[in-house]
């Protein structure tokens, strides 16, 4: 008895009479999947996992390619995006600080303010004078003002030495009120 060869037959078809054993699927490249993932997470680093998954699903006849295209697509996109915002937000940043630059500048805490107004002790004698018919008189100090200042003045009424207590009530501004009071 003889056995009979089956003819030559090719790995794609068959051996007739057998059925074709299961293939295992081919699995997704790995680099494919990062190239995908990292477009979100680390654009530049997509880039480069979308390269190689390309390159390695050919070589090793896996599946993704598709996976890595558009994981390299993404990155490229989002770095090109991401530098155009970064160069936009520069020149809104330096747009920014020019025009604060150009603003006018407001004393600080540090720089003096104002001073409070001030009756110089010149006019403030005649005031006195005027209000109370006094003669000769002087005042040796300023009246600061400040509410409940006081200073002295000397004079005459009727050929007698008076004095009198002026006394800040009002401030408002550069304007001092004050009353004079003739003392005892």
């Amino acid at each position: 008895m003889t056995q009979q060869v089956p003819p030559y037959t090719s790995p794609e078809q068959p051996v007739p009479g057998y059925a074709p054993a299961p293939q295992a699927p081919a699995k997704t490249n790995t680099m494919a999947i990062l190239a995908i993932v990292f477009a979100f997470v680390f654009s530049p680093l997509g880039i480069v996992f979308g390269i190689i998954g390309r390159k390695q699903t050919v070589e090793r006849n896996e599946n993704g390619r598709g996976l890595a295209t558009a994981g390299l697509w993404l990155s490229i996109v989002f770095v090109v995006l991401g530098i155009v915002f970064a160069v936009l937000s520069a020149v809104l940043a330096a747009s920014i600080a020019n025009q604060v630059s150009q603003l006018p500048q407001t004393p600080s805490a540090s720089q003096s303010a104002p001073a409070a107004p001030v009756v110089q002790p010149d006019q403030l004698a005649p005031e006195v004078a005027a209000q109370t018919a006094a003669q000769d008189v002087t005042c040796p100090s300023p009246l600061p003002g400040e509410m409940g200042a006081s200073t002295t003045c000397s004079g005459t009424v009727d050929g007698e030495p008076t004095s009198f207590t002026v006394t800040v009530n009002a401030v408002n501004g550069t304007q001092i009120g004050f009353s004079i009071v003739k003392a005892g």
